[in-house]
Formats: C-alpha cells, sequence, structure tokens
C-alpha cells in the first residue's frame, strides 16, 4: 500500500540529508561543513508519529528507536546493564533468557535488539512516489505492547538506581556541610519579612505581625496586598499541562521553530537492499551526528540571525502570520468573510474560490480573511460542507415533505 507519510510499528532505514537541513541559510560556510559531514543509513523501528499527516507537509515528524547490532553498552553512571535491551527473532540471545519480538514477516537479520532509552525525534521528508510499505517489516501491536512491557520493568532499576545515588550523595553533601559548618551566633533578633512572599517563607507569627502593619484601613471583601485576584494574596501557580495544551500544534499550522534542529531524513523500507547484519552501525553513531549538524546550525544561525526557520507546509498560512488587512483594521479571528447560504452557496469548489476572493477589490464588502486559520475555513471545510450529503437538510432528523 503506497502512501504519503510512513506507517507506524514498522522497521526501515534511514539517513540523515545534513545539506538540506542547512540550505535555507544559503551559507556557503554551512553547506561545505555540511558535506563534508559522513552520515551513515541507521536501522530504526517506527514507535510514533508526532504530526497529523497533511498531504502538503514537506516533512512529517517521528519518534523512532535505533536497533543495535549488539547488547545495549553499559553505562555505569546511570544505572544501564547490557541485559536491558530486547532481541528480535530470529535472535534469541539474552542474558536473562528473555522473549524476542517477533514480526509478522521475518526480519530479515539476526543480531539486533532494540535498547532502552533509545529513542530520539527525526523529520522523515515527503517522497512523491509515496512510500510503499508492501514488504516492509512490520510487528502487531501486542508486540508493541510487549515491548513496552518489558521495558517498563527496566525503567523501575533505573528509577531505583538514581533514588539510590541521589539518597547516597545527599547524605555525603550532608556530612560535608556539618563539618565545614561553623555553629550559628546566639541572636533574639529575628528578620522581619518585606513582603507577604517573603513572610509564608518565615515563621507564622512573622505573617501576622506584617499584616498587621499593611492591612490598616481595609474592610471585609478587601484584598491585601499581592495578586488582585487572590483575596489572601497567594500567587497562582502555572500549570504545566495547561502551558502544554497552548503549545499543541494540532493543526500543523503554527511555525516550528525547532525543526531546524530535528534531523531531517531519508526513509526505505527495503531492509537488506540498504544494509546486512555486519554493516548495520552502532546507535550512537548517529547522536554524534546529530550533534555535529547541530553545531553547523548553530554556528549559521549565529552568522545570520534574522534567516527564517524552515517550515513544513509553506503553501499555508501559520495561524501566527502577521499578514494583517491593508488598512490597519484589526481582523477578528472568528471573522469569515464568505457567507455560505441557501441562497447564495456557490454551486462549485471553482465558485467557492472564487466567491472566497470576491471582496477583494470591492469596497463595499467585508475585508478579505488574512488569517491562516480563517483561509483554511474557506478553501477546506466549506467545500466539505458543500459536498456533505446532508446539505439540504441536518442529518439523523425525520423528514417531512
Amino acid at each position: 500500500m503506497k502512501l504519503f507519510c510512513p506507517n507506524e510499528l514498522q522497521y526501515a532505514v534511514i539517513r540523515m540529508d545534513a545539506v538540506a537541513m542547512v540550505e535555507h541559510f544559503n551559507d556557503p560556510i554551512a553547506t561545505a561543513e555540511a558535506q563534508a559531514l559522513e552520515t551513515k543509513k541507521y536501522l530504526v523501528y517506527l514507535n510514533i508519529s508526532l504530526d497529523l499527516p497533511f498531504v502538503t507537509n514537506l516533512w512529517f515528524r517521528y519518534q523512532v528507536s535505533l536497533i543495535g547490532p549488539c547488547l545495549r553498552q553499559e553505562v555505569p553512571q546511570r544505572g544501564i546493564t547490557p541485559d536491558m535491551a530486547i532481541p528480535i527473532y530470529p535472535n534469541t540471545n539474552h542474558p536473562r533468557g528473555r522473549s524476542p519480538v517477533r514480526t509478522e514477516t521475518p526480519f530479515p537479520f539476526p543480531n539486533c535488539y532494540h535498547w532502552i532509552d533509545n529513542m530520539t525525534t527525526v523529520r522523515i521528508r515527503r517522497i512523491d512516489d509515496r512510500y510503499d510499505d508492501a514488504n516492509a517489516v512490520k510487528i502487531t501491536p501486542r508486540q508493541h505492547v510487549m515491548i513496552e512491557v518489558e521495558f517498563g520493568d527496566d525503567y523501575k532499576r533505573l528509577d531505583a538506581f538514581e533514588q539510590e545515588r541521589d539518597r547516597v550523595d545527599l547524605e555525603a553533601s550532608s556530612t560535608t556541610a556539618e563539618a565545614t559548618q561553623c555553629p550559628p551566633e546566639p541572636t533574639d533578633a529575628r528578620p522581619i519579612s518585606s513582603s507577604p512572599r517573603d513572610c509564608r517563607l518565615s515563621d507564622h507569627s512573622d505573617c501576622m505581625t506584617h499584616h498587621s502593619h499593611n492591612t490598616d484601613g481595609l474592610v471585609e471583601g478587601d484584598v491585601t496586598p499581592g495578586r488582585l485576584d487572590s483575596p489572601r494574596g497567594e500567587e497562582l501557580k502555572s500549570d504545566p499541562v495547561v502551558e502544554a495544551l497552548f503549545t499543541v500544534d494540532v493543526f500543523n499550522m503554527a511555525h516550528d521553530d525547532s525543526a531546524e534542529a530535528v534531523p531531517l531524513v531519508d526513509l526505505w523500507f527495503e531492509l537488506t537492499e540498504h544494509l546486512s547484519a555486519d554493516t548495520i552501525p552502532n546507535p550512537l553513531d548517529f547522536y554524534k551526528e546529530r550533534e555535529a549538524i547541530i553545531g553547523i546550525i548553530r554556528a549559521a544561525r549565529m552568522r545570520s540571525p534574522n534567516v527564517p526557520t524552515p517550515s513544513r507546509d509553506p503553501e499555508r498560512l501559520s495561524v501566527m502570520s502577521d499578514d494583517y488587512p491593508p488598512d490597519g483594521s484589526e481582523y477578528s479571528f472568528y471573522q469569515c468573510p464568505v457567507q455560505v447560504t441557501p441562497q447564495s452557496r456557490p454551486q462549485s469548489n471553482r465558485d467557492l474560490i472564487d466567491a472566497s476572493t470576491d471582496g477583494k477589490n470591492d469596497a463595499q464588502s467585508p475585508q478579505r480573511a488574512r488569517g491562516g486559520l480563517c483561509a483554511w475555513l474557506r478553501k477546506d471545510l466549506l467545500v466539505f460542507f458543500r459536498r456533505a450529503p446532508w446539505s439540504a437538510r441536518p442529518p439523523f432528523l425525520p423528514y417531512f415533505p
């Protein structure tokens, strides 16, 4: 089956295109350094897609797991051991006898492992011919869950290692501080808090003393100094979940400034045409390549700080666009200049597009929308409703002629 973006839960081969990652700078120095960077082909597992698959996107972000040709290399400072890996059948070798991952179609290499903590984000480039995954090596969702469960046990071991390491470090630092700390001088004076925020860090009696000097003249229902929307003067803490929701770009319409540093890769599903059991590189080499290209991009950004970051969809306006009405008037986010009614509904898609530009030179018509979201609604959603079978009446309602 041919798709313009690859499906998940499949194995593939990727290679980073370092030159394409710096071409938007038009910088000869960065281009030469990127051309000198040698990049390899790596075996990966497509774990999860991070973007909605719009056909106009130039790339699609994925989280991929780099597959290793051997057991996981030990990292003593983090508690990672070689047995924190899962073999891929026909490979069955594991220090603790862990069951291998079994693919739907035969896996061509006998020496591969999933490594723990070995996931990275890449941008998979869209191709004109689309991706044909008819011969791709895939796993079932059940096997995918099995990988997560097995690594869940390893992550528990890593958490226990980190907790023990932090406890030892805390005890060592406490012992060192007690040995070097001088005894405090006895004093009866206690510092008086200078603000409601400071008094919350001191004794409760200090808070009462502070507020007794700052609440004169206040009557019941008044607010104390601090935040005006908090009757107790408490500062509201930001919720990280709420902040994360504001950064989610569901429709891929915001400008992704972080994409510049995300590796842009080509992808192939024909594993044996690009790799063999002896040529599968170490996944750690990919991270070295990534750090090298990030260094090149950082230097180019310092030389050209005003160069815009690459856009994944140059044909679609961004919701962050600075394109406003030419007369300087403020454009409402929810204003839509095309009123589609049963009397004025366009008769074809061509009429719909023409109707969206009828007010371009007409001073009496509403100002033409310049925001990206309204342009999308005008060109896409209204076309959908034009084609919908319930154009004459709402769906699921009784019809009385």
